[in-house]
């Protein structure tokens, strides 16, 4: 009877060991799709977490080149291009493979972001912490130095932190007070109204503009940022009218989009939708998770299927090619079935992608 019952706890184990899984796709020159290696791949490539931290990932910031992994116990894991120190292990070194930021090992940290070249680190006791690229004062020093171990943003010493969120070249931070600051490049507004020749602001500042409504989420990317509160949208920064104060943005209004004369690119305007529009997807199956990278989305269904869409040239939409796909694909992996739909998450970088099962319930 002993024998028959380890045995079927043996087998229980291995299946849930089988059902928690994490894999990544697209650009890994920096070594960011946490494969150990350091070249591109076109289809789905087991991440490789560390045991400890197996089951236990309820978040991944991906950022230029790196990616950073949060536990549901407030561990953080980090791995991809360390050139700037962003990767916060102290040193300047790209890792291929997911690594433990041991400067955390007494802090509970409950929420973490990823920019281009830096990254943010918020506790459980409100406090922030900064490391990477801060050439444009995205790291809220004071300065335009970089930092390859994580510090103390001293100016949020006195006050509490909920939620951040790096784009590009800047840094937004939500108070638990419902104030909002950003710190980093303010060329094209992304910090709110600035000085008509202010280029960047090193230390936080307060945005201003933001009616009586009780935000919830903040976001950044590239050069613009997003506030949401209950039933609307508000946005900042880089638009075709060169909106600076936050916008409220309502879906049954014209979408702004970015003007090609102000960012330097070439897009084709007969291409790109000005307004909001339903993206299709598979029949009976209904979306649960959405991410967005810098060119390319991802969605999850109700069903635990994972979809990419948009830029594919690195092989970021995971389906074995570098071709751009104008709808949501099916993405392929493997035989792993996720233990629910709520377990499954997908996470989008610049040029890559990832996607965990870990077992745990999303937000």
């Amino acid at each position: 009877m002993e024998k028959a019952a380890a045995a079927a706890a043996a087998a229980v184990a291995e299946e849930e060991e089988e059902a928690v899984w994490a894999c990544s796709w697209g650009a890994g020159a920096d070594g960011q799709l946490g494969n150990s290696g350091f070249q591109d791949h076109h289809l789905p490539q087991p991440l490789l977490l560390p045991p400890r931290c197996r089951g236990r990932v309820s978040f991944v910031a991906g950022g230029g080149a790196h990616a950073i992994a949060l536990t549901s116990d407030g561990e953080v894991f980090s791995w991809g291009r360390g050139t700037h120190g962003q990767l916060g292990h102290g040193d300047v070194e790209n890792i291929p493979h997911p690594k433990l930021v041991k400067f955390f090992e007494n802090y509970m940290i409950t929420c973490v972001s990823a920019g281009w070249n830096h990254s943010g680190f918020a506790t459980d006791s409100g406090q922030l912490f900064m490391c990477g690229d801060g050439s444009f004062g995205q790291l809220g020093a004071g300065d335009n130095h970089p930092r390859n171990l994580p510090f103390e943003v001293a100016y949020f010493t006195t006050k509490h932190v909920v939620r951040l969120a790096l784009g590009m070249r800047h840094s937004l931070v939500l108070l638990k007070d419902n104030s909002v600051y950003g710190f980093g490049s303010a060329r094209r507004g992304q910090i709110g109204r600035c000085a008509w020749n202010q280029k960047f602001y090193d230390v936080p500042r307060l945005i201003d503009g933001f009616p009586n409504c009780k935000i919830g989420n903040i976001y950044a990317n590239g050069d613009h940022s997003a506030a949401l509160d209950a039933g609307e949208l508000y946005t900042i920064g880089a638009y075709r009218h060169r909106k600076v104060d936050p916008h409220v943005l309502p879906s049954s209004k014209p979408v702004q989009r970015l003007n090609p004369a102000t960012t330097g690119q070439n897009h084709d305007e007969s291409s790109s939708l000005s307004t909001l529009a339903k993206v299709p997807c598979v029949e009976g199956e209904q979306v649960v998770h959405i991410a967005a990278g810098t060119e390319h989305s991802a969605l999850v269904t109700d069903k635990g299927t994972v979809f990419t869409w948009g830029w594919g040239e690195h092989g970021q939409l995971g389906l074995g090619d570098t071709c751009d796909q104008v709808t949501p694909q099916r993405v392929h992996i493997g035989d792993k079935k996720p233990r629910s739909s709520a377990s499954v998450n997908v996470y989008c970088g610049s040029g890559f992608t990832i996607a965990v099962n870990s077992g745990l319930e999303s937000d």
